[in-house]
């Protein structure tokens, strides 16, 4: 998602503690929203695309997209909240950044270089403990009424956007490949009868190894993670279509339909049946 500094961009920030009741209002803003999650997890949607932003991880909110939360925090959830703007960006197909992308324009004795920044719209942070100082910074009360926080506040806050392209410019490590590689061949193959051992074998890894790797880099396994891929394509299919629950099951890589129907409302808090009569309502 390429984001161009050309002007500085405007905001406003607060900390947050997420309710145990999520907010099914759907809203659409004409602001960018950056969600930073400390602690817990948070569950939004955008545009029908769900989320689940674990502690660690961030999630940008585009301007003109309807979002909401699609699910009550199961835990004490802290979060610090960005509502920014931006003069000029495009929103693209995530795709790998390089040097060479990011400098727009070279300087020249009479203009200064440009920079055009290319984010992802989720991910993790990585140097965990600086990019929270950053925020802490960001968010403070400004208690003595210090006139020149305004402009303190812009350099920690382009300081945090840099600090987001600085790790896409960094080479994934092991862990964070192997991840990618175990959610790549889950997504291709959840709506077969596959194992861990199948993964293992398909990546070519040993499971131990491809489930430290996961919980890493992801905060959790194969199991949870192709569970949580199931059902978000289940809920799709609930919402969008009228058949029957197994059969949706069946679509999603699960024969037994009692058992699908467990695990929904497992995850969910609510039986497949009630989920698509919740969905079409609103």
């Amino acid at each position: 998602m390429p984001f161009s500094l050309a002007a500085p961009p405007s905001f406003s920030s607060r900390r947050a503690t997420a309710s145990a009741e999520a907010s099914t209002v759907r809203a659409t803003f004409t602001v960018f929203d950056l969600l930073y999650v400390k602690q817990g997890c948070l569950y939004m949607t955008e545009n029908g695309r769900e989320f689940a932003i674990g502690s660690g991880q961030y999630l940008l909110l585009i301007p003109d997209r309807e979002h909401y939360g699609h699910r009550p925090c199961e835990e004490k959830t802290e979060l610090v909240w960005l509502h920014f703007l931006l003069p000029d960006y495009t929103v693209a197909p995530d795709c790998p950044a390089s040097r060479q992308t990011v400098m727009e324009k070279e300087a020249t004795y009479t203009e200064p270089i440009q920079y055009r920044l290319s984010i992802r719209q989720y991910g993790e942070l990585k140097q965990r403990e600086r990019a929270e100082q950053l925020l802490a910074q960001l968010v403070e009360p400004n208690v003595e009424r210090d006139m020149d926080r305004p402009l303190r506040q812009l350099l920690l806050f382009v300081e945090f956007l840099w600090h987001l392209q600085k790790q896409e410019l960094s080479v994934p490590s092991a862990a964070e490949q192997v991840s990618a590689a175990a959610v790549a061949y889950i997504e291709r193959h959840f709506n077969e009868p596959i194992t861990l051992e199948m993964l293992a074998k398909g990546l070519r890894f040993h499971p131990d190894y491809i489930t430290r790797c996961m919980q890493k880099t992801m905060g959790m396994g194969f199991s949870r993670y192709l569970t949580y891929y199931r059902l978000s394509k289940a809920k799709q299919w609930l919402a969008e279509t009228n058949e029957t629950v197994e059969a949706v099951a069946k679509r999603v890589g699960i024969d037994d339909g009692a058992y699908f129907s467990r695990v929904f409302k497992k995850m969910e808090g609510m039986t497949p049946t009630e989920y698509r009569r919740m969905a079409r309502r609103t």
